[in-house]
């Protein structure tokens, strides 16, 4: 069984991070949208080859990924309806669950999805600092400076923080060898064959409008896969919106809780 952390009681979430992170990730993200939010059942997992769970070496493509947390998820939530947050690479396995499963899926939240090898990356923003921070940048790491001045569009030392409490760490446990697999057949098969599956369980997606590594013009065409979906492109946000514009997304994180609360 793939290594996961359950926190709180009632009904439950699925929560898939992106690669190369694991578990903390997503909760640094999302434990402060709950804080004033009782009844719910958060389901942190560490993907294989992320964290606590090892790399298999029967996963060689995307499908074979999916099929793991679908197996995942039988093994913690036999028989149950759920809900699903998935950021990044979590968002894609999100919508995997969706194409296979959607009768057992209560509602989707896709934070930054898009952006895949196979994508025009034509459609990419270049990356840009909209709110820097020289003097935090004086304190940091070669490796910090790095992420700080190619990765964050909002620069700012509770950043830098939650860098180094989960994603920093998360990095020396993930295992580069399957993730080169899982690449090379990145695109789900039903994906490749053009298959869709419109979802009508309440729905949201958040992209940031200068995400150099997603962007937000494949978050736009899903609308029409989720027609139930609130759509926020944010300004001043990018491939880490959630850490750079955390009120605004914890706002819309409740938003599609109240509207997924009747559904279970």
């Amino acid at each position: 069984m793939l290594h996961h952390l359950i926190v709180g009681e009632g009904k439950p979430i699925l929560i898939l991070h992106g690669s190369t992170l694991d578990h903390r990730h997503m909760m640094e993200t999302l434990e402060p949208v709950f804080e004033s939010q009782s009844g719910w059942r958060r389901i942190y997992v560490d993907l294989p080859g992320h964290g606590q769970s090892p790399p298999q070496d029967n996963i060689c493509s995307q499908d074979d990924l999916l099929a793991t947390v679908m197996e995942f998820f039988e093994q913690v939530l036999p028989g149950e309806r759920f809900a699903v947050i998935g950021e990044s690479r979590g968002s894609y396995l999100a919508r995997g669950i969706v194409h296979l499963d959607p009768q057992r899926v209560v509602g989707a939240a896709l934070f930054v999805p898009g952006g895949s090898p196979s994508a025009d990356p034509g459609r990419l923003p270049q990356h840009q600092v909209m709110e820097p921070d020289p003097l935090t940048r004086l304190e940091l790491t070669e490796e910090e400076r790095g992420v700080f001045d190619n990765m964050m569009v909002v620069q700012r030392r509770d950043i830098v923080e939650k860098w180094r409490r989960s994603k920093g760490p998360a990095k020396k446990l993930w295992s580069a060898e399957q993730e080169a697999r899982v690449d090379a057949q990145f695109d789900f098969t039903f994906h490749e064959r053009g298959e869709k599956v419109v979802f009508d369980g309440p729905s949201l997606i958040i992209a940031g409008r200068q995400d150099s590594m997603s962007g937000h013009l494949d978050s736009i065409d899903l609308l029409d896969e989720y027609p139930r979906a609130s759509l926020a492109v944010l300004d001043a946000a990018g491939h880490g919106l959630a850490w750079e514009r955390p009120e605004l997304v914890t706002a819309l994180v409740r938003d599609w809780l109240a509207r997924i609360e009747s559904r279970y």
